[in-house]
């Protein structure tokens, strides 16, 4: 896994199945929404999530997850890094190609990403 970031963070990954960025959610499923992602604040949160990535990496679901430094801005999650930012959005050169839709976003109330509620339900 990569770096240990220093604020909240969400676990993302690539689908194994068909190669797609997805973010861990709060009930424990990949997702491709970054809406919907779990989010950790604290140092024992951020190890369970990357506890969470292994596993699921071991079971051949997603690979290379790791961690995503987050904001949290307007009820909504925004990645740190450019990089993220084009990962969890889709790519940013595709408005202009006919038939393009961009994928829907669900919006989910940050108090339900809380991961502490969640991972404690998992254990």
């Amino acid at each position: 896994m990569s770096k240990r970031s220093t604020g909240s963070s969400i676990l993302t990954a690539n689908r194994l199945s068909d190669g797609r960025a997805v973010f861990l959610d709060f009930e424990g499923a990949w997702n491709e929404s970054i809406d919907v992602a779990l989010v950790a604040r604290t140092s024992q949160e951020l190890t369970e999530l990357e506890a969470r990535g292994a596993f699921d990496s071991a079971q051949n679901l997603v690979v290379e997850p790791y961690l995503v430094e987050v904001r949290e801005t307007d009820g909504c999650l925004v990645p740190v890094r450019q990089r993220e930012r084009v990962r969890a959005g889709g790519p940013s050169i595709l408005d202009d190609v006919p038939g393009y839709a961009a994928p829907e976003t669900a919006r989910a109330p940050l108090v339900e990403r809380r991961a502490d509620r969640v991972l404690e339900e998992a254990a």
